[in-house]
């Protein structure tokens, strides 16, 4: 147990990190596999350089995911959200489109137990995640 916690099987360490990307490495996730119920924890999507065309851009999450958690802050804030029947989509101002830029979300999990995610943006196919939340 000792190890397994150092590790980060409860907390921060090797076991806990995790990254998913697409296939051409332009929109990267990264989460932890393991949180504690109503402690604060976050998802950083990293967009790479021309991930996006324009101004804008569309991520969205799907709602299992967002019901399982509090979203306590978006960083940069979004400049709008949307709620559809499967996904919560928010829109997000880009300055540079051929530069990198990194999207936060700060999130508390209100379930105890496996939660499973899916993210991704408008025109890309999502990227699934899995963490598993302590009591």
């Amino acid at each position: 147990m000792i190890v397994a916690a150092v590790l980060g099987l409860f907390g921060p360490g090797l076991l806990n990190r995790a990254s998913v990307a697409n296939a051409d490495g332009r929109f990267r996730l990264e989460y932890s596999h393991f949180g504690r119920y109503r402690a604060p924890t976050t998802l950083r999507l990293h967009l790479g350089p021309n991930a996006t065309s324009g101004a804008k851009v569309w991520v969205w999450v799907d709602r299992n995911f967002i019901e399982g958690v509090e979203v306590q802050n978006i960083s940069p804030p979004p400049d709008s959200a949307e709620l559809g029947a499967d996904r919560v989509t928010y829109v997000f101002r880009i300055s540079d489109a051929s530069r990198p830029a990194a999207i936060t979300f700060y999130l508390e999990p209100e379930r105890v137990g496996p939660l499973s995610g899916r993210i991704g943006l408008k025109s890309k196919p999502p990227l699934h995640f899995e963490q598993f939340i302590y009591p």
